[in-house]
């Protein structure tokens, strides 16, 4: 089934927003800090018996080849929308579950619609007063391939549509009459916004009792006539936005507004009449944490207006109007699919006898999950551990929930301090004095995640468990990536860190040799023979904060400045200042060069290279500037690095966890935010057939106006080469705030021409003289 909500249209606005350098994230904003991941699944020590269990019920063979773009309850019956891709065209059909039996149920006016069989598809049918069915279907009008779109015998949805048009994705409505579909889409869908070009994306489609429909898009919230599809009131948004998890019961609407992380009831939809029911989130006050962290998050409502949401906290439920009551965890996250990062829950729906679905995504893969009380089932956690990390992870927050799968008597609960996507600045000191309060204490956390943190000191204090027991043997094996887990070996053979994922720095180019960007030693000689600036003017902050990282370990050792290695790295600053052209400060609006300059002004750009599909916009570019590409100093970037608190009483534990959150196993789900160092999961990766993802973007050409951009899956030769780099890193980079500090403060004046090399040295030696002595 070619349904891609990842598709061309939807990929061409995130990536003009990278463009812009807008990084949009699902987490928290600047300065808002994230809390314990872990609070809504806290367990407790001891056995207990009866609970909520996570049962998969198997989907009918009759299925396969579809996919369930829906699932519903009606009368207290679980009711399917499946799509399925016949001669080049999608059909419709609906199934219902009840007593344990799958049955096609299929209208005759539903089975006559077929949908151009494009790569982006979306359905919903829903049901009104009468048995009357709506459905709607979004998707991008083949034109550009040169097809016209039909829909429903005698019904053509791409009229207005020219032969070689750019595909435009729109949205369209009908209703089941006894004659077949009737067409109904209003008229504002078809009139592009006049901001940005597109047609109404509906996120949500509800029928009310009183026979009319209430739509959500990204603008505004329609009550539609049932009868003709006439937009009867309109509500704008201006601060609010709706996702389109939607859910109608007793004469109400239930929207989820995501601006406010609150559930809105609206009594047939309409704004004068709102009753709000708060989530708690990781940052309130309340015992109970519904809504927090980057998981899924659906939600469903009974006749009697109970409300049952899911997350990756886990199941709850909140009686009644809500008035007075609080939400009930009926099953802990960590017990459900819903704490697997890559386990995605489309829906749920829950019955009046109880019974709560859920339908996921996994791995390409859709199963159907049914969750009911067995007063016979036994919980018993002997072990809770803690796991603390400044970063929300999805890779630790899979393998926390794999572990407890594989092993029901553990429960690894995460703490962390900031929300994965978070872009602020992170305050290292009060996380240095809340870990060294809590490693000094009762409350230390078993397990550490240093990303950032002076791993060093914590080693030399003893703080930290030597990792050798467990490392040695994967290494000798060839199961892990030994040239990155080797890094860390001390001059005694003992290590206390190990990262779970890394990145390195992409160099690419056009008019450069990948010899002369794969060191600063190199760059440096290239760059002082041309007049061309390759990289664009730069700032003193912009220029250290990029390069220091691959030298500041060279330049200050054993707590000594080398003053020999200082002046060299200098001199290559230097260079690369002289070519680039230094300036002050920028101005508000402008941003230094980066890796979609290259298709302009740029001829060289660096880029994190985070993972196999992350690097699938950098291969593009590279292409299209017919350039070349490598990695940078032959450096990686390390990530989750993890070791083990010394005083923790389930050390054992702890070591086979990190060895489990190694494995092939846990690997293997590509998070986007670096390569596994499983040597298995690096290859399987790297085969990932990818050939059916694409995006489009709008960025600039040699003649300052913009083109389209089109990333498509690189080749296989591609995915070799990054291999081959992978395997051949061989040392972390290293900060250091201090020296990053010192060679900011005091090297303007050197690349500016207006100091000598000397002085510099001098002016830094003197800025480091307090630091190196502590």
């Amino acid at each position: 089934m070619k349904k891609r909500k990842g598709g061309k249209l939807l990929a061409a606005l995130l990536a003009v927003s990278l463009c812009m350098n807008v990084l949009g994230g699902c987490g928290k904003g600047d300065g808002e800090k994230g809390s314990q991941s872990g609070q809504g699944n806290s367990a407790s020590l001891g056995q207990t018996k009866g609970r909520y269990v996570e049962k998969t019920v198997e989907l009918p063979a009759e299925l396969a080849g579809g996919s369930v773009a829906q699932m519903y309850a009606v009368d207290n019956t679980l009711h399917f929308l499946v799509m399925k891709d016949q001669n080049e065209k999608v059909h419709l059909q609906e199934w219902v579950y009840e007593d344990g039996t799958f049955k096609e149920v299929t209208q005759e006016w539903l089975a006559s619609m077929e949908l151009p069989g494009v790569d982006w598809v979306e359905a919903k049918l829903i049901q009104g007063p009468d048995d009357t069915q709506y459905l709607y279907a979004g998707y991008a009008e083949g034109t550009s391939h040169g097809e016209g779109t039909s829909a429903g015998e005698g019904t053509s949805s791409g009229e207005d549509a020219s032969a070689g048009e750019e595909a435009s994705f729109r949205g369209h409505l009908w209703k089941g009459t006894a004659d077949g579909a009737e067409e109904i889409t209003p008229e504002k869908w078809s009139v592009p916004d006049e901001q940005w070009g597109g047609y109404e994306m509906i996120q949500g489609l509800a029928a009310l009792d009183d026979g009319n429909l209430l739509t959500v898009s990204y603008n505004s919230l329609d009550i539609l006539s049932g009868r003709d599809g006439a937009v009867l009131e309109s509500e704008p948004f201006i601060d609010a936005y709706y996702e389109g998890n939607m859910a109608a019961a007793g004469g109400s609407v239930y929207l989820y507004n995501s601006s406010s992380g609150q559930i809105e009831k609206r009594k047939n939809g309409r704004k004068e009449d709102v009753q709000t029911f708060s989530l708690p989130a990781e940052n309130s006050d309340s015992d109970v944490v519904i809504f927090g962290g980057s998981g899924s998050f659906a939600f469903d409502v009974l006749k009697d207006g109970t409300l049952i949401a899911g997350s990756e906290s886990g199941i709850f439920k909140l009686a009644g109007d809500g008035a007075e009551g609080e939400w009930e965890q009926l099953i802990a996250g960590m017990d459900t699919d819903f704490s697997m990062p890559d386990c995605w829950c489309l829906s749920l729906a829950v019955l009046d006898n109880g019974g709560i679905y859920g339908l996921f995504q996994a791995n390409g893969e859709q199963k159907l999950n049914f969750y009911e009380y067995d007063p016979d089932a036994v919980s018993e956690v002997t072990q809770v551990l803690k796991l603390y990390t400044v970063y929300e992870s999805s890779l630790l927050k899979q393998a926390a929930a794999m572990y407890h799968r594989a092993h029901p008597e553990v429960v690894i609960e995460i703490e962390n301090e900031y929300p994965q996507y978070f872009y602020g600045t992170p305050d290292y000191d009060t996380v240095y004095k809340k870990l060294n309060t809590m490693l000094m204490g009762e409350d230390a956390p078993d397990i550490l995640v240093m990303d950032h943190l002076n791993m060093d000191s914590y080693a030399q204090r003893g703080l930290l468990e030597d990792l050798n027991d467990v490392l040695k043997p994967l290494e000798e094996s060839g199961e892990v990536l030994s040239n990155i887990t080797g890094a860390y070996v001390d001059g005694d053979g003992s290590r206390y860190v190990v990262p779970l994922q890394f990145n390195f720095t992409l160099a690419m180019g056009r008019d450069i040799t990948s010899e002369n960007m794969s060191s600063l030693e190199a760059l440096a000689g290239f760059l002082s023979q041309t007049d061309y600036s390759y990289l664009g003017s730069l700032t003193v902050d912009e220029l250290v904060d990029f390069f220091y990282t691959y030298f500041c370990d060279k330049i200050v050792r054993d707590k000594q400045l080398d003053k020999e290695a200082l002046g060299k790295y200098l001199e290559y600053l230097k260079a690369v200042a002289d070519n680039s052209g230094m300036i002050g400060k920028r101005q508000e609006d402008e941003i230094q060069y980066g890796m979609w300059d290259l298709s302009s002004k740029a001829k060289l750009a660096f880029t994190e290279a985070d993972g196999f599909n992350g690097c699938m916009f950098p291969m593009s570019i590279v292409d299209y500037i017919k350039g070349d590409f490598t990695v940078f100093e032959n450096r990686f970037i390390p990530s989750l690095q993890t070791g083990i608190c010394a005083k923790s009483k389930y050390v054992e534990t702890a070591k086979d966890f990190l060895q489990f959150a190694l494995s092939e196993q846990v690997q293997n789900s590509e998070t986007y935010r670096g390569f596994p160092v499983n040597h298995r999961a690096l290859q399987n990766q790297a085969d990932k057939d990818r050939s059916n993802m694409s995006a489009v973007a709008a960025i600039m050409g040699d003649d300052g106006g913009y083109v389209e951009f089109e990333s498509k899956p690189y080749s296989k030769e591609v995915a070799k080469r990054l291999i081959d780099i992978c395997k051949v890193l061989d040392t972390p980079v290293k900060e250091d705030t201090k020296i990053r500090e010192v060679l900011i403060e005091s090297l303007g004046g050197y690349l500016n021409g207006t100091e000598s090399l000397e002085a510099a040295i001098q002016r830094i030696e003197d800025g480091l003289k307090m630091y190196l002595a502590e």
